[in-house]
Parts: C-alpha cells; structure tokens; sequence
C-alpha cells in the first residue's frame, strides 16, 4: 500500500470514530442524567424531629441521589439556593374522593363521567398547590385518571386509587335516590360504588377492582352522616363479607380499609382481619388498645369532625338525621382523639374535604390536630407514616422505585421548600399561599415562587 493509501485510511478512520464516538464536552454533557440541586437547606426528613442543618440535596432524574454538605451536580444540572429554608418531604392526603367534588346531588344531575373526570383533574392540581404530592382515593372511579398520571400522561399528584367503594345494599355507598332500585343509580353506572349482598359478590367485586388497578380497596362497614339509609350504629357488612373483602385483597398483596365509626363496627373488621379503619370517632378506650395491640392503623379527619360538624344544622342538604349524625360524630371525636394520643395507636391522615370550598382548606387539619398530638407527630401522619401503609398495597403499588414520605437517598423527588420550620410550629403548612416556596414532585419543579426571595436557578458548569 502507497502512502496516498494510507493517509487517505487514516483521515477515514478519524471521520468515522469521531461520528462515533463524539468527545466534546457538548456532546458530552447532552448524554448527563438531569439533575437538580438544592443547596443550603435544613432537612425534615419524615421521621425525625430533629432537623439536618445546613445540607445539599442532589436529584438525579426522579430520585434523591445524595444528601450532604458541598455537593456537586453535573455541568447542565439546576441549581437551586434554598436559603436556609425547611426542605420536607411533599404532603400525602389519605382520605379523599376526587370524582364528588360538588357532592352528590350536582354529581349525580349535572355531571357525566367526563365532567366528573375533568372536575377531579381540577381538584388534583389544588392538591398540589397546597404541597399534597400524593393522594389516596378512598372511594370513586379514579382508576383511569391514576392510571394515566403514573404513566405520565396526566399531570398531578400521585393517586392511589380504591376505585368504587364496596358497600352493601342500605350501606354508607348506596347512593341510590329513594326512587331509584339500588345498584341502578348513576354513580353505580360510572363505577363509582360496589354493591353486594353476601361474601361471594363481595369477593367479586374486590377482584374487579383489582383488575382495573385499585392500589387497596375501600368498604363500608358501618353507618355515615351525610348518607340517608343507613344509621350511625348500623353495621352494614357482615363479618363474612368482610372477609371475603379482606382475603382476596391480601392475595394481590394489597389491604382493604372500613369506613366505620363504632365498636362494633370496628370489631368486625378486625376479628375478619382488616387492620386499617376510617374515621373511627366513637370508639371507646377497649376497641383502641386492641387496634393498638394488633398494629392496626386509625385514618384521621379530625377537622370535618369538629369543625365541619360544629353546627351541622347549617350544612345544606342536611335534613334532620342527618342532623343528628353529625353531632353524635362531633361529640365522640374528642374523646377517641384524646385516647389514640395517649395510647399510641398508629395513626396517618386524610382530611376528607374533596367538596368545593372547603377543599382549600385541607392544610388547617394539620392546625386541628394540635390540640391532641405534638408538630412532628402530625407532620409524620402526613409523611411517612402515611407512605408506610401506602407501601402496603405491595405488588398493587404502582410507584416501587423508591420510598415516599421521606427525604433519604433513593427515595422518590416529592419535596417541598417552606418558609419557617414546621416541626415547631406546624401551623405554618396552613399559609401554603406564601409559606411553600419551592414544590417538586418526582423530580420536578412544580411551584418556584423565587420572585419572593433571593433564589439562585440558573444553569452551571460545576461538575
């Protein structure tokens, strides 16, 4: 080979490795995972109440990839100067329903499923402006809508679906007017709820949801308030439907949670193996040190309890029954309040405000729960200790990447940046307008009000 042969290989061998193989430092940082840096900020991390002072936080795509003191992120990565503010992790909701925002009566003769869809769409976006990165839905067909947005196709919070609830015929979800059969309703139609009669439908009914995606299942074990065939003291399941309910949930690895207010309701659902009740305000002393020596679990609503019933006479829609539901709810709940405080039954909570006008004020349930529990345990219930069960849905979990509810490494990017130091004084959650600076969740900067203090977001070539 001539040496005008062999130059003209070499110029072809530096052509085609350049092409494949590029090596300046644009091509090179085009190919960098997007990180986000936090700098300079005090830590809450869901658990502890003492703060880690003075830290970093690297975000490599969804996911907290270090915690430290001078961390250095890559050359396109944000950074973001925290300013010496409380880094936390995003609030979780546990009890809620996204598809009766108008309640019932309008839900049934003014929206469709699509209207229903949209106007929960617009109730997850108030969720995340008010720092709730993560919802669970305890009753109503929001297996579409958590579906889509675990998929990236929506945008909100994360929802962990129950789907409809399941309730018995004359239970807290027959929504069936009077003049109507029940199960041939509306919301029945739109899969809203789940009636049964006997452990065989029930076990049915649990399957389907299953398969459409439930995360965990929701029934209704005793009487409600703002319901109108079923009493207060009624239990409305049987233990053998319960367990009907229970087992074939635990065979997909998730749990069922009751709706249930009594005794003798409560019983039911534990001696039929179910471990996480709601609501739960007329519970005596016996009932809670048995939830307590069993591990099961009290969800929490204290402010629709104490404030939302203070005068239930002036609630609209509510005719003298359910007058007087409300009040025995109202009566009992401080005293059930007072007894999970004091026994240590675990607790998380769900506010139960999805209505408009109210929904905006779901934050000042974590100012309502002062009066029995300390800030860092009511921060808790709406952190970790509500991942916790949520974490329980097991092979149902449709976000297994990493922990919520925590700030540690590995776990799941749903943080939010506040003004003050919650742990002393929780009330500030409440101010949510002007106190929550910097909402992110799975990674991604939802809320970045940098305009009200000296905030550093820019691109950097650390690294």
């Amino acid at each position: 080979m001539n040496l005008r042969s062999l130059l003209s290989l070499f110029v072809y061998f530096v052509i085609l490795t350049s092409i494949v193989h590029p090596v300046s430092a644009e091509n090179k940082s085009a190919i960098a995972p997007s990180q986000i840096l936090i700098k300079n900020v005090n830590i809450f991390d869901g658990k502890n109440a003492k703060l880690k002072m003075g830290q970093d936080v690297l975000v490599e795509k969804n996911l907290i990839k270090k915690i430290g003191k001078g961390l250095k992120a890559n050359s396109t990565a944000t950074i973001i100067d925290g300013g010496g503010r409380t880094l936390m992790p995003g609030l979780i909701d546990m009890h809620t329903h996204l598809m009766f925002r108008y309640g019932v009566a309008v839900m049934r003769s003014e929206f469709d499923a699509q209207a229903a869809g949209a106007a929960a769409m617009e109730t997850l976006q108030l969720y995340m402006q008010m720092g709730y990165t993560t919802i669970r839905d305890v009753g109503g067909n929001s297996l579409g809508i958590a579906k889509n947005i675990a998929a990236g196709r929506l945008k909100g919070p994360r929802v962990y679906s129950s789907g409809g609830a399941i309730s018995a015929i004359s239970g807290h979800n027959d929504l069936a007017m009077f003049s109507e059969q029940p199960g041939t309703d509306v919301f029945s139609k739109r899969g809203d709820n789940n009636l049964i009669t006997g452990p065989i439908e029930a076990r049915a009914a649990t399957r389907k949801l299953l398969r459409f995606g439930a995360s965990q299942i929701k029934i209704m074990v005793g009487g409600g308030v703002a319901s109108d065939f079923d009493p207060l003291y009624a239990d409305t399941m049987s233990e053998d439907e319960i367990r009907a309910i229970v087992d074939a949930a635990a065979d997909f690895g998730t749990y069922a949670c009751a709706h249930a207010y009594t005794d003798s309701s409560i019983n039911r659902v534990l001696d039929a193996g179910g471990r996480c009740i709601e609501h739960g305000f007329l519970a005596s002393r016996k009932t809670l040190k048995r939830m307590k020596k069993l591990g099961a679990v009290m969800s929490l609503q204290p402010y629709a309890a104490v404030e939302i019933f203070k005068e239930p006479e002036k609630l609209a829609g509510f005719n003298a029954e359910n007058i007087r539901k409300a009040r025995q709810v109202r009566d009992g709940a401080n005293n059930m309040l007072t007894l999970v405080a004091k026994l240590g039954v675990e607790t998380f909570a769900g506010v139960d405000l999805w209505q408009e006008g109210i929904i905006t004020k779901t934050p000042e349930d974590m100012v309502v729960r002062k009066r029995w529990f300390k800030d860092v345990e009511i921060l808790r219930q709406n952190t970790s200790s509500a991942a916790k069960w949520l974490a329980k849905s097991g092979t149902k979990n449709p976000y297994r990447e990493g922990p919520l509810g925590v700030i540690k490494e590995g776990a799941y990017a749903d943080m939010l940046l506040v003004e003050g130091n919650p742990v002393n004084d929780v009330t500030i959650m409440a101010d949510w307008k002007n106190n929550l600076k910097l909402i992110m969740k799975d990674g991604k900067i939802y809320k970045n009000s940098n305009a009200s203090f000296k905030t550093i977001i820019q691109r950097t070539g650390i690294g």
